[in-house]
């Protein structure tokens, strides 16, 4: 009765083990899952392909690029029309083809890749040293398009195809297929002309950084960083207080009609802003990914006495009282020398030898007269104007001569001591800066560098 029993039992469970399974097989099936995607890649990415050769060839008055090299160089803007033969009608403006305005043309393709690629295949017309390149492919050249051997054959190391990150009817986002540079094609208005674009750009540029080098500062929340060497379109930036050589970063930028654009996102933490616009008020950068990260410009008065540029006094613009005494020394000076030593100009100065100085030029003969010129502590925007307790240390050999035979010298020289506040209209690029008497705003003159 056991035995028959247990051998029962063994068929029971060996069929309970067969059915399981079999439930569990069929019920793997049931739940296989479904393809995702209704057609296939090779489908998908022709259609890509098509969608972005349509949405290139769809600007009639084509797209601003802005092409880094490669991620550690400043950014150079070309302007392209794409037609729907294949061909790339150009544009460009830069220090490699001579900063003039320079037209081309090369065949353009949109090709399959591990995903959509834009490929300009074909160099253009321009050359660069007697060998036909053209204005896009300079980049892209083993070789450096001013000349110089020393790059080894690698020339500017840019890309000539794009994978295609993203588009849509007004933006177009690109990365370089072998530097992996972030590139964007923005489509220009319809009014725009070509060489209109540029002249926004130089502008800006003049603007912003002009010919001398100007330090700015970036300022995100409660960080402060230094930003140095702007005109060379690649920001050193280090934070406040830190080392210029073991904390610095380089930034590289591209600028834009409204103000510049990072290669990469400056991140700190928790702000990560990268395009700049400049104020309505033309007195800062701001981050239009964050409003309150902005360039500002140098802290003015520390700026004065360290900037090495003559300021020259702007005789029209300057109180009535500035404007006697200048009008005295200038008639002192015909008279005693009969016409001979006419007076030219007078402005603030800083040399090596003499420190800040007052300088007076006299018919093509400068007479430098040093100044203690002292940023006043704690504040920004005060400096202090005076003259040295010895004459001795007061003029060079010019000075000296002019000083003791036109007492009017003497007398221009301790009017314009005092304390001042000073101001600029435009402080990211400080050009000219007003002077204004602290014990009366009435007085008051201007120079421009």
């Amino acid at each position: 009765m056991y035995k028959r029993y247990k051998i029962k039992f063994m068929n029971n469970y060996f069929k309970q083990i067969i059915i399981l399974s079999v439930a569990l097989l069929v019920a793997s099936c049931s739940f296989e899952e479904a393809d995702i995607f209704p057609e296939s890649s090779a489908v998908r990415l022709e259609k890509a392909q098509k969608e972005y050769r349509e949405i290139l060839c769809s600007a009639p008055n084509g797209w601003a690029m802005e092409y880094f090299p490669t991620a550690s160089t400043e950014g150079y803007t070309l302007l392209m029309k794409f037609n729907t033969s294949g061909k790339a009608e150009m544009a460009a403006k830069n220090k490699y083809v001579a900063d003039k305005y320079t037209t081309d043309s090369c065949a353009f393709q949109l090709i399959a890749d591990n995903g959509p690629v834009l490929s300009f295949p074909m160099a253009g017309n321009y050359e660069v040293n007697g060998t036909q390149i053209g204005i896009f492919h300079l980049f892209s050249n083993p070789e450096d398009p001013q000349g110089s051997t020393g790059l080894n054959g690698y020339g500017l190391s840019g890309d000539y195809e794009f994978v295609v990150l993203k588009a849509d009817s007004n933006l177009v986002v690109l990365q370089g297929k072998k530097r992996s540079t972030t590139i964007y094609l923005r489509r220009l208005a319809a009014d725009q002309s070509w060489q209109g674009y540029f002249e926004k750009l130089d502008a800006m540029n003049t603007f912003l950084f002009g010919s001398t080098v100007h330090d700015l500062s970036l300022v995100l929340g409660t960080d402060t960083l230094n930003a140095l060497n702007g005109s060379s379109h690649i920001f050193s930036l280090y934070p406040k207080g830190g080392d210029p050589v073991s904390d610095v970063v380089y930034y590289p930028f591209i600028i834009t009609p409204t103000g510049i654009r990072l290669h990469t996102a400056y991140a700190l933490n928790s702000k990560s802003v990268q395009t700049f616009n400049l104020s309505a008020d033309k007195k800062l950068l701001v981050g239009t990914e964050d409003g309150t990260a902005f360039f500002t410009g140098p802290v003015l008065n520390k700026f004065l006495y360290s900037d090495l540029s003559l300021w020259k006094a702007d005789l029209t613009q300057m109180s009535d009282n500035f404007k006697s005494i200048i009008n005295d020394l200038s008639v002192a000076l015909t008279v005693k020398y009969n016409g001979k030593r006419n007076f030219e100009y007078i402005g603030i100065t800083k040399k090596a030898v003499y420190a800040n100085s007052i300088m007076i030029r006299v018919t093509g003969v400068d007479a430098t007269y040093r100044i203690i010129f002292t940023p006043v502590a704690g504040s920004a925007d005060r400096v202090n104007i005076s003259l040295p307790v010895d004459v001795l240390n007061l003029y060079d050999t010019n000075g000296k001569k002019f000083y003791n035979e036109v007492p009017a010298i003497k007398t221009t020289l301790e009017a314009f001591c005092g304390e001042y506040v000073v101001s600029t209209e435009f402080p990211l690029n400080v050009k000219s800066v007003k002077y204004t008497r602290v014990d009366n705003v009435s007085h008051y003159f201007l120079v421009n560098r």
